[in-house]
């Protein structure tokens, strides 16, 4: 039977039950043009799924994309996946009964700055997300208003199974050799998309779990600082208060000498000098005891002003910061209404950055890029700020930092520069011990930077 013409257009959205609603690509659109809303998908982040779909209901081409609702249901006004484009020019995929397909999905992207709104399908037994699709477009093909040939096969085709073929006899065991390597090599290709959705999957994972805990470490740093300058500052308070203690313990003890020799030199005097004597260490341990009490208070004011001084600046710190952010709204509304004409226009803003590659930048996000351009590629790299200037230093110039010498100059010598953020070291990947004069010569290393 000749391939058929006739083409429609279906979208798909999925949730953790697997799909949950099905639309004509003309619905989808008025979707995001605004003109219609969908309550059921408020405040989420929808997974979707672009069908082109011939008209014996087989998918020909299929484009996973991620798409944002607000709280009232309306689509994400700057979402600008080019859903066509991509399909058209993906690479190829499962056999879903017209062919292996054209697949774009976000470890299979042809247009790289897309690849953050695109989802990896799931391939394992039973929860195929492949099998999914092609069931829904033959049960609710008719339904949706698919286009369909008059004469149409009520036969769902298997996913990886070639169509088989009428030969004549003689080159009938030629012909499923055929079929069979074609159809070992489409099973090949799937498992090798499903090992690489599997691979960038925990990829991102880990490097989500490293970023949280980079994060962590730097929060335990400044805290663990902030207490020790506060330690330190105490403690230079109590050795002050210990050195005016022994102050006065050497005062009293030298009035103590003072009236024993008074005592010696009155003897005569006798019993008066004696009461007297005796009223005066009174007074005077009196005096002694309200000083030490009076200190106590002062050490113990001042550990409370410690203590309360940290949660004055972080107010003061918030309010300065939200006075900023108001002035900073102010003066940028109106550059900020320019950049959002400029992408309804069609205009989309894009950086490149080491480690990142090119990063597409939506209208809302322009002013914090250009408040720290590093810290927004690092994010996207899911790393920290300080770890991806540190390993932009190590990109940018791959040399050992192993101190040598009297004055413990880096090494200097060439190493293997790590291509990838989340997969540099600090103190590890930019430093080579096996090159340094203290350590033996590593031949293997000289091999693949002579090759490099």
């Amino acid at each position: 039977m000749a391939a058929s013409s006739v083409t429609s257009e279906a979208i798909l959205f999925f949730d953790h039950r697997g799909i949950s609603k099905s639309m004509l690509y003309a619905d989808f659109e008025a979707i995001l043009d605004g003109m219609v809303g969908v309550p059921e998908f408020a405040d989420k982040e929808m997974r979707g799924a672009y069908c082109l779909v011939s008209g014996q209901l087989r998918v020909r081409s299929l484009v996973l994309f991620t798409i944002d609702f607000d709280e009232d249901g309306m689509a994400d006004t700057t979402w600008n996946v080019p859903l066509r484009h991509l399909a058209e020019h993906a690479g190829q995929g499962p056999d879903m009964g017209a062919g292996p397909i054209r697949l774009a999905c976000r470890s299979q992207c042809p247009v790289a700055w897309h690849q953050d709104q695109m989802w990896d399908p799931g391939m394992k037994p039973g929860a195929n997300d492949f099998i999914a699709i092609r069931d829904s477009i033959r049960e609710r093909g008719p339904k949706m208003g698919l286009e369909m040939d008059d004469e149409i096969e009520v036969t769902p085709p298997v996913i990886g199974a070639s169509a088989p073929t009428i030969a004549p006899e003689t080159n009938e065991s030629a012909k499923k050799a055929d079929q069979e390597r074609v159809r070992l090599a489409r099973i090949i290709k799937e498992l090798r998309l499903r090992v690489q959705t599997l691979e960038n999957t925990q990829s991102e994972d880990a490097a989500k779990v490293r970023y949280v805990a980079q994060q962590k470490e730097e929060i335990l740093n400044a805290q663990l600082e902030k207490v020790m300058g506060q330690f330190k500052a105490i403690k230079s308070q109590n050795g002050a208060l210990r050195e005016q203690n022994d102050s006065l313990k050497g005062q009293l003890l030298s009035l103590n000498q003072s009236l024993e020799e008074q005592s010696r030199r009155s003897e005569h005097q006798g019993s008066e000098m004696e009461v007297l004597t005796e009223q005066y260490k009174l007074a005077l341990e009196q005096r002694l005891e309200e000083e030490r009490a009076k200190m106590s208070e002062q050490l113990h004011a001042l550990e409370m002003d410690v203590l309360t001084r940290d949660d004055l600046i972080g107010q003061l710190r918030g309010e300065i910061s939200e006075q900023k952010r108001n002035k900073v709204k102010d003066a940028n509304s109106g550059a900020q209404k320019t950049l959002e004409k400029l992408e309804e226009l069609g205009l989309s803003f894009i950086a490149f950055h080491p480690g990142a590659g090119h990063i597409s930048i939506v209208a809302d996000q322009v002013a914090s890029y250009m408040d720290n351009p590093i810290a927004f590629a690092a994010r996207k790299c899911l790393v920290t700020e300080d770890h991806y200037r540190a390993w932009l230093a190590h990109y940018e110039s791959p040399t050992c930092q192993v101190p040598v010498g009297a004055d413990d100059s880096p090494c200097g010598k060439r190493v293997i520069r790590v291509e990838v953020p989340n997969q540099f070291k600090p103190g590890v990947s930019d430093c080579n011990a096996n090159r340094c004069p203290n350590c033996r010569n590593d031949s293997a290393i000289d091999n693949v930077l002579r090759f490099r």
